[in-house]
């Protein structure tokens, strides 16, 4: 009788597992549809905030000692711009360090650094005059440091049932995004985050704040922000991914299955391009969907390869001075995606 209600129960969770998977898809095609609705004026994703990583400020997600190395491949082939094809290679370095302190303190620090390269196919004249006739960009920089900590807040409370732990948080970072050759003091910016995080028993985690930051283009920038971590199943878990979600299935101990989409925006200092634009801003967006296999081989090591399409992406360029905005955007493009981590 036991084992016949466990396996009743497990049946029961399927449809609600395969809903919340419908959910995440949904999303992903949701952000594919609106993305070109957004025009001149989409949503900010904080952009000193790498994706997903809200979440991972809250106590429960550095109960432990961690230090993460890790590197990526991504490669986005023949976007169509209109007059010219653009395939883009950029490569990735990162490590994340944390743990905690005391009871109640825990820390992290983090370290990202990557490059771009763009390979322009077809008309890059007619391309150019589209962004403005500016000449074509071909290499793209940036580098991201973080120090953070949260606080356990020394109170508990049930809530739906469920023990409540509460915590608040905070960090500040410092990125560069530029291009070869421009002036890389002119594409810093830093930012901060404060916010409250709350667990809810072992399965719900979840975060709330916001994210004050200084733009390269001038003024400050003030965004929401807000994660998520649900472990639905013991083999399957949902979570925020920037603008976006991730899924999270695991075939076995060594395989597991990720589904993932999500909005992303960043913004780059250009060298000089003469008088009319003088130093100016580079906007990319683009809306990856993702599906990948995660390996885990031993107790350290993860591999995660994915195939996907970036299913929408727009340049924009900006002079200096504010003025002379053109934008070029692209429909679907085939998206890879290899990733090589080493935990300690």
């Amino acid at each position: 009788m036991e084992a016949t209600g466990v396996l009743s129960r497990r049946a029961a969770l399927r449809p609600t597992a395969d809903r919340l998977l419908l959910c995440a898809g949904s999303l992903a095609f949701q952000l594919a549809l609106a993305a070109p609705a957004w025009g001149d004026a989409p949503p900010d994703a904080g952009e000193a905030l790498a994706p997903g990583e809200v979440i991972e400020l809250i106590p429960e997600a550095l109960s432990k000692a961690r230090v993460r190395v890790y590197a990526d491949e991504t490669y986005s082939l023949l976007a169509d711009f209109g007059p010219a094809d653009s395939s883009e290679f950029r490569t990735t370095f990162g490590v994340r360090a944390g743990g905690p302190i005391s009871e109640s303190f825990v820390f992290r620090v983090s370290a990202v650094g990557g490059v771009a390269f763009f390979d322009i196919d077809g008309d890059r004249s007619g391309l150019a005059n589209k962004l403005g006739g500016a000449s074509l960009f071909e290499q793209l920089n940036e580098f991201q440091i973080g120090l953070g900590g949260a606080y356990r807040l020394p109170c508990e409370s049930t809530l739906f049932g469920a023990p409540a732990h509460w915590s608040v948080f905070t960090e500040g970072r410092a990125k560069l995004s530029w291009e070869k050759d421009a002036s890389v003091a002119d594409g810093t910016k830093g930012g901060g985050i404060l916010g409250v995080g709350l667990a809810l028993g072992s399965r719900l985690e979840l975060a709330l704040g916001v994210n004050v930051a200084s733009r390269i283009d001038g003024g400050v920038g003030v965004n929401p922000v807000a994660g998520l971590r649900w472990k639905i199943r013991d083999d399957m878990r949902l979570r925020t991914y920037g603008i976006g979600l991730l899924y999270e299935f695991d075939f076995n101990p060594e395989f597991e299955l990720q589904v993932r989409g999500s909005y992303e925006s960043d913004l780059y200092r250009l060298d000089d391009r003469g008088p009319v634009l003088g130093d100016p801003t580079l906007r990319q967006r683009e809306v990856p969907v993702l599906v990948a296999l995660r390996w885990k081989p031993t107790k350290h090591w993860r591999v995660t390869t994915g195939l996907g399409s970036v299913v929408y992406q727009q340049w924009r360029i900006e002079a200096e001075s504010g003025g002379n905005k053109n934008s070029v955007s692209a429909g679907p493009a085939a998206l890879g995606w290899l990733r090589i981590e080493y935990h300690f």
